[in-house]
């Protein structure tokens, strides 16, 4: 039966076979390619018209999605300008409000950056704690390695401009001082003596009338301007660089455990990071020249690679530290606790370490101090290992020693 069926199918195709033969051999041959030929053009035509009008329909969805991602764009834009303006009202609210939408930018890529830059430098003039606690939050959310070192070295620079400022702000202050009391001599001098006034120069004169006829007002303004600006020296101009010290130190932090394999470079200059508390940072290479730590605390740091030159650790904390290869100069840690620290490669030049309480604390293959470098400064425990040649007395020893010595009896002696 099978058979049967394939010889059939074999005998229609057979005939079909011959009969398109027996048709282009045929004097209708010319007809024939004529209606294929056109029949083919006809369907290519056709598919070029088809395809124009798809990507005629694909330009104009691609047109009107671009027009509205555009106007997206611009109106986030817009938000992004008036939360801007908020963020530097007077209000606190309206600031706090203006930070919690900037912290939605702050996820934008495209605002991003800009989102930074912006909180930054409102961090530039806030001390109110709310605010800036508000800020650091969101300047951390979602940030990577690259970005929180992006941000530490912009808290960096804040920081040194406070650094830089401060002579200047000085020297404004001295010379509104000079200026109150250059008027008052003159008031003095024209008041009483009419002789010495006659005496100076008509520009001085000028000077002197001109003061006179507007005495209260500039003498109020000159107060005015000092003390705006003694305060600011004396309180806000400090807390300025505590908050910038101390916000650096949290994204290096931040930085160091994001990534604890990558490399992370420490660089200060003319820093001010006196009171600062800097914890759990370990450096690939630490470049740190004219900066002050004084006063402050570190805990569980690594400074490796390390160029110090005219720094101050003053009255500073050590807990779990090294300085590791390389040189410091010029560098002074007076009155400072050393516990659980390690210099190690370290190449000393012109550095002190007076009255230094020392715990535990190793100076290994380490070159450059004496003797003399190391006045009224006390050891702890066993465990402590100085320099060849230098010799640190026990904490207890000093006590028994200073026991020892007989008090001084008082004078007899009346002066008259």
């Amino acid at each position: 039966m099978a058979l049967k069926r394939n010889n059939f199918l074999k005998q229609n195709l057979i005939s079909m076979g011959e009969f398109f033969k027996q048709l282009i051999t045929s004097s209708n041959t010319p007809w024939i390619v004529g209606i294929i030929t056109a029949a083919i053009t006809g369907i290519f035509s056709l598919r070029k018209v088809r395809y124009e009008k798809r990507e005629e329909n694909n330009k104009l969805r691609e047109d009107k999605k671009m027009e509205s991602e555009k106007l997206r764009y611009e109106k986030r834009l817009e938000k992004f300008k008036e939360t801007n303006e908020s963020l530097f009202k007077e209000k606190k609210q309206e600031v706090l409000a203006a930070i919690a939408t900037l912290s939605i930018f702050k996820r934008d890529p495209e605002f991003e950056k800009n989102t930074i830059d912006v909180l930054l430098s409102r961090l530039y003039t806030e001390l109110d704690y709310d605010i800036i606690n508000s800020i650091l939050t969101t300047l951390i959310q979602e940030s990577d390695r690259e970005e929180l070192l992006y941000i530490a070295d912009g808290l960096q620079d804040i920081n040194r401009n406070f650094f830089v400022k401060e002579s200047p702000m000085n020297q404004r202050i001295s010379d509104i001082n000079t200026a109150i009391k250059s008027i008052n001599r003159s008031k003095k001098l024209f008041e009483d003596d009419s002789v010495a006034y006659e005496l100076q120069e008509k520009e001085k004169k000028v000077e002197y009338e001109l003061f006179l006829s507007n005495k209260d007002n500039v003498i109020k303004k000159y107060n005015e301007d000092f003390s705006e600006l003694f305060a600011y020296q004396k309180y806000r101009h400090i807390w300025h660089k505590q908050v910038s010290a101390d916000a650096y130190a949290t994204f290096m932090r931040k930085a160091y455990l994001a990534n604890k394999k990558a490399e992370l470079h420490l660089k200060l200059f003319q820093n001010d990071f006196n009171y600062v508390y800097m914890a759990e940072v370990k450096t690939t290479s630490t470049s740190v020249e004219r900066s002050a730590f004084g006063n402050s605390t570190f805990v569980k740091v690594v400074l490796d690679q390390i160029h110090s030159y005219r720094n101050s650790f003053v009255g500073s904390q050590l807990f779990q530290t090294s300085f590791k290869n390389g040189t410091m100069k010029n560098t002074v840690f007076s009155n400072v606790k050393f516990e659980d620290v390690i210099f190690e490669n370290i190449e000393f030049e012109n550095c002190s370490f007076f009255t230094a309480d020392f715990k535990t604390t190793s100076f290994i293959n380490c070159t450059g101090l004496k003797q003399e470098q190391f006045n009224s400064s006390l050891r702890f425990d066993e465990l402590c290992r100085f320099p060849e040649g230098v010799i640190i007395e026990h904490n207890d020893d000093y006590l028994k020693r200073i026991e020892q010595v007989p008090a001084t009896e008082p004078s007899n002696t009346t002066t008259v």
